[in-house]
């Protein structure tokens, strides 16, 4: 029943959580999503008066979240599209809707406690809970991972959090990736694959391993060689290993000894023949130095979207 899977206490006490959940207003889809319905048959339970609903000045329908849990208590029906967080969740009811409504502000708050909270499980629960609510790895990676881990970062520059509680949380975060990684559907296999480095004297991986995934998920196969990888070994592995695409990310700026290796690395791959995505934060502030040549990803969707463009470009090529 949705009162137990928000939780919900009718009572005339002012709790602050319950509160916010009598107060939510949700759209058709958010409704649909909840109960696993097509939007069609949400706006069929409106319009014969089944769901109680409003209409803005628009026409568009919104739903009080009290009408849905009475909807659902009346029919003893199931909303199969929500799983409940374990009890034990102090944020559980509040990330149940956020989910619902879509706030990312929130869930990059919530994803914030979790990863510096000392309950590692608690992260990839999180995840899996995003993940199985259909917010796909890209969004979880770029409206709600992306903004946390800049938050710890300047938490850290701050003196808020220690070295010790900053490389806690991103080891944990990682950690809880690989196991959400181990629960995702995969596409069916596109033959393509693709090279994953952090060249130079890079430590920061956390966004390479999404980018990894990223491909894992849509059906490539995926080699990655990770943090600190020397320029020249970089070189070798696409040698060796000859991938459609090669993905670097840095996070540090250039010192001034690297750029010529980078340069270099750059117009070597180039002449290789491979497509060459170049994305983090170091990469995109400085992206007209290395624009030539390479494709800058600053985005997740920047990075699907020409993912995307190279099978297509594959399967026109191959005439399947």
């Amino acid at each position: 029943m949705l009162k137990t899977h928000f939780a919900e206490k009718r009572s005339t006490n002012l709790n602050p959580t319950v509160s916010l959940m009598q107060k939510t207003i949700l759209s058709t889809a958010d409704v649909a999503r909840l109960f696993n319905v097509t939007e069609t048959t949400v706006k069929r339970w409106a319009n014969d008066g089944t769901l109680k609903c409003m209409k803005t000045p628009g026409g568009h329908r919104k739903f009080e979240m009290k009408n849905v849990v009475d909807f659902a208590e009346t029919l003893n029906f199931e909303p199969s599209g929500t799983l409940s967080l374990t009890g034990e969740d102090a944020l559980a009811q509040k990330i149940q809707i956020a989910v619902l409504s879509r706030d990312f502000s929130f869930l990059k708050e919530a994803f914030l406690e979790k990863a510096l909270s000392p309950d590692k499980q608690d992260m990839f629960v999180f995840f899996g809970f995003l993940y199985q609510h259909k917010i796909p790895l890209s969004e979880i990676y770029e409206m709600i991972l992306k903004p946390g881990m800049t938050e710890i970062g300047n938490r850290w520059e701050r003196g808020v959090l220690t070295v010790d509680q900053e490389h806690r949380a991103s080891y944990e975060t990682l950690d809880a990736l690989a196991q959400l990684q181990t629960q995702i559907h995969i596409q069916p296999p596109t033959g393509l694959s693709m090279l994953a480095a952090c060249p130079g004297d890079e430590p920061h991986e956390l966004g390479l391993r999404c980018v990894s995934y990223l491909f894992e998920s849509e059906g490539w196969r995926t080699d990655y060689i990770g943090a600190r990888t020397p320029f020249a070994s970089v070189l070798n592995a696409t040698r060796e290993l000859r991938p459609r695409v090669v993905c670097l990310s840095r996070t540090l700026l250039l010192q001034e000894e690297e750029h010529q290796p980078m340069h270099r690395l750059i117009n070597d791959l180039t002449e290789i023949g491979v497509d060459l995505f170049l994305g983090g934060p170091a990469f995109c502030a400085a992206s007209n130095q290395y624009r030539d040549g390479a494709h800058m990803y600053c985005s997740s969707a920047e990075l699907l979207a020409r993912m995307k463009a190279i099978e297509k470009t594959t399967r026109l090529t191959s005439g399947s």
